[in-house]
């Protein structure tokens, strides 16, 4: 028997669940693969937490799909799902009566059908807090803490994924402190755990970073997609494109990969703000010691020539060039600072 934590559960909210019904069900994941027309058998422990006497019912339920954070979303009593297993779970359908402290086990068998579609089926056994007597549908459950079923069954397998989408939250990014999204769609009839790295370049093509993708191996429910986030962060003072690309594996065997790749830009806006601000001071300095010592070596040579200066009639003209050299300067500067209220 495989025990395996691939659907990526809360597990702090599952022992915070037990906790406060006062059960606990070991193990928490089963994970096995059977044959059509074949059977599994093991056991589950369920402890009494609690100070008090207890009564439990077992309770089976397929799951459907998973939730956006990996946590399984259960089928209601009598709803058809696509990947079922509880018509296949057997164990005795009786009231556990449990002290404090109390730990009983209980067997239970999966019989799988001749007929039974190949690959993934799943569900889970749970202990249904009681209260009130079972009836013949069902009984009245206060809440429910059990163990996962990921039942493989053999035969025609297929391990098909593909990733839909790899982006950065943002094109444009302050400093290096980026957010990556790579959704990857199962199209296949199994769970699939992608993983493997993100690396990160500069424009001149050189590495800035490698990262690790789905370390936990969080899994995607067939025909469903799952987005994985990826954080990068330096120190480093970086400016300017960068790609990013992504190569995951997956599949038994490991041995099919996708790949894909994305663009942003890494812009510390507060810097570029004060080298503008810096050079459109340096530009009007320039400007203006250039016009003063013109105009000076003009007053010497026409002071020393006895000649009588000119008077422009269209002096303003003279003062053109500057004013667009100005507007343009400013426009970068107005530019520069929506981008930083936009981006940074």
């Amino acid at each position: 028997m495989t025990i395996l934590a691939g659907f990526n559960l809360p597990v702090l909210s599952l022992v915070e669940a037990q906790e406060k019904e006062g059960v606990r069900i070991q193990p928490a994941i089963i994970e096995e693969q059977i044959g059509p027309g074949g059977s599994f058998s093991s056991k589950l422990q369920i402890t009494n937490i609690s100070a008090e006497q207890k009564t439990f019912y077992l309770v089976k339920r397929d799951i459907k799909t998973l939730s956006p954070q990996g946590s399984p979303i259960f089928a209601a009593e009598g709803e058809k799902a696509d990947f079922e297993i509880s018509p296949w779970i057997q164990f005795e359908n009786k009231p556990l009566i449990l002290g404090p402290g109390e730990t009983r086990e209980i067997s239970f068998t999966i019989v799988v059908p001749p007929d039974a579609a190949p690959g993934g089926h799943f569900g889970g056994i749970f202990a249904a807090l009681a209260t009130e007597q079972p009836k013949t549908t069902g009984i009245s459950i206060g809440y429910q803490v059990g163990t996962i079923i990921n039942l493989r069954v053999s035969g025609e397998v297929i391990e098909e994924a593909q990733l839909s989408e790899f982006r950065s939250e943002r094109l444009i990014y302050g400093k290096p402190k980026v957010v990556f999204l790579a959704k990857v769609e199962n199209f296949g009839n199994v769970l699939v755990r992608p993983h493997g790295i993100l690396e990160i370049f500069d424009f001149l093509g050189k590495k800035e970073a490698e990262i690790s993708v789905n370390t936990e191996g969080a899994a995607v429910f067939p025909k469903t997609d799952r987005e994985y986030k990826v954080s990068w962060e330096s120190d480093k003072f970086l400016i300017g494109p960068y790609k990013a690309a992504v190569s995951l594996v997956y599949g038994q065997d490991g041995q099919q990969t996708v790949y894909d790749t994305a663009s942003f830009w890494i812009l510390p806006l507060q810097t570029l703000l004060l080298i503008a601000g810096a050079l459109i001071i340096s530009i009007f300095g320039a400007v203006f010691l250039i016009r003063f010592f013109v105009r000076k070596k003009l007053r010497q040579i026409l002071k020393h020539d006895g000649a009588v200066p000119v008077v422009r009639r269209h002096k303003a003209a003279t003062f053109l060039p500057l004013f667009v050299l100005i507007t343009v300067l400013t426009l970068v500067l107005l530019l520069l600072a929506i981008l930083f209220l936009l981006f940074a």
